[in-house]
């Protein structure tokens, strides 16, 4: 377990985490109280030595207001949004009395809130309000849309509202490419918009917010790229970041973006193309095919090398840092499972501290944390929480089980939680199965 863990939950090259990471440190410097040092401290003492007790509070919140969007993006996490309407928590927006209860209970240990989920943010009025109150109790406030709802007529106010960090989903250059997955958008009014808030910034003589046009590389945009960085800089967003999405298993065939070795024109990718096999895990270039399963590595170490490749796996921190409020007050550990009122842990109904608290450290969120320290066997993971489907948390069990050397204290726990991890490797080597395979094994 490392001191620094900096997993971020979309891959991409390093100086795209880079980017984001600089967002969130900005937060931390502008917002950071004695307080609310102390309440970092303690969170990270307990994520560093794996305990399952949190001495302190979240300090990045995720609320979401509203789950209603006017885009139907193919591998959005509600990409299948009649089962929201049928079988799930359904839609709307949250109240904003409910949002500021929530606010003011964790406001004085929040750094940041990230103020978005499966929905469009700025379809309603009431969003500028909600920033501001956040804003106003020192937090810094980011809110990810599409804009092509947006009216251009409120770019000064959503200046003016205190927004810290604006994330424009943008996802071509071109209508042409844009259209395939922003559907039901405009890339037109995107675009304009995006000018909008710009010029509203200069006018208002305002800095914030950052804005920040987050372009998903995909098989068919990302020859754009070149083309997409030359607009943002003519638009004058203050970043554009090419972010590598995590595509369903049936769909990868038609969409995954092609590597560096895989495409005869490097200038399209620039350094884009070096997909991580999965947030959290370092590996080299030369291995990702035995991470994937493609290939055995064993009997193929090299004479200069003479061991099994190397994995650095790190631990899920969102139990540690981070919750997600759904719009209608359900709280996740994450903003997975968020189409199912079933996986919820709990739900916000203006909790006092010590309510709060006593859930935050209760059984469910101990379960949870000892599931994302890889202390719990898969066998016995609870298919009801979404954290024992989640890669991250099969990661390094897959790993091992392909062969890969992980570092000498996770491979131990792991061997203390699957006595049997090694037939299990033996297994994988012999029939190519794991006891994750239909779960996080094959995505």
């Amino acid at each position: 377990m490392k001191v620094l863990n900096f997993v971020l939950a979309t891959t991409g090259p390093t100086l795209t985490n880079l980017k984001i990471l600089s967002r969130y440190a900005y937060s931390a410097v502008r917002h950071m109280t004695p307080r609310k040092f102390v309440n970092l401290t303690r969170v990270e003492w307990a994520r560093w030595r794996a305990k399952d007790v949190v001495g302190g509070f979240p300090y990045v919140l995720k609320i979401e207001s509203t789950n209603i969007c006017n885009q139907r993006c193919p591998f959005c996490l509600d990409r299948d949004r009649s089962k929201i309407d049928e079988d799930g928590r359904g839609f709307g927006r949250m109240h904003t009395e409910c949002f500021e209860q929530a606010i003011d209970l964790l406001a004085p240990t929040t750094l940041r809130l990230n103020m978005y989920g499966s929905g469009e943010p700025v379809l309603y009025p009431e969003v500028y309000e909600m920033i501001r109150y956040a804003a106003d109790r020192n937090i810094g406030v980011t809110i990810s849309c599409n804009l092509s709802a947006f009216k251009k007529e409120n770019a000064e106010k959503l200046v003016q509202s205190g927004l810290e960090h604006l994330i424009v989903s943008c996802h071509g250059a071109s209508p042409e490419t844009y259209d395939k997955y922003n559907i039901g958008g405009d890339f037109w009014r995107t675009i304009e918009n995006m000018k909008a808030i710009v010029d509203a910034k200069k006018k208002l003589g305002s800095r914030r917010p950052f804005v920040d046009w987050q372009f998903l590389r995909f098989r068919h945009n990302q020859h754009e790229i070149p083309k997409a960085r030359r607009m943002a800089k003519d638009i004058g967003v203050n970043a554009i970041r090419f972010i590598n999405p995590n595509i369903p298993p049936e769909h990868k065939e038609e969409w995954r973006p092609l590597r560096d070795d895989e495409v005869g024109d490097h200038n399209a990718n620039k350094g884009e193309g070096k997909v991580l096999a999965s947030p959290g895990v370092r590996i080299k270039e030369s291995d990702q095919a035995a991470a994937r399963g493609d290939r055995d590595p064993a009997g193929e170490r090299s004479a200069d090398r003479g061991q099994a490749p190397k994995a650095d796996v790190q631990s899920c921190t969102w139990l540690y840092r981070s919750m997600f409020i759904n719009w209608d007050g359900g709280i996740l550990p994450c903003c997975d499972g968020t189409t199912e009122p079933g996986h919820d842990l709990g739900h916000f109904t203006g909790q006092t501290k010590e309510e709060f608290e006593a859930f935050w450290n209760g059984d469910t969120y101990r379960y949870l944390r000892r599931m994302a320290n890889f202390q719990v066997p898969r066998e016995e993971m609870n298919k009801k929480f979404t954290c024992s489907v989640c890669i991250k948390t099969h990661m390094p069990y897959l790993l091992y089980e392909r062969g890969f050397q992980l570092e000498p204290k996770l491979e131990k726990r792991l061997k203390a939680t699957e006595p049997d991890l090694e037939a299990r490797r033996q297994r994988w080597r012999d029939e190519g199965v794991s006891v994750s395979s239909g779960d996080a094994g094959d995505r």
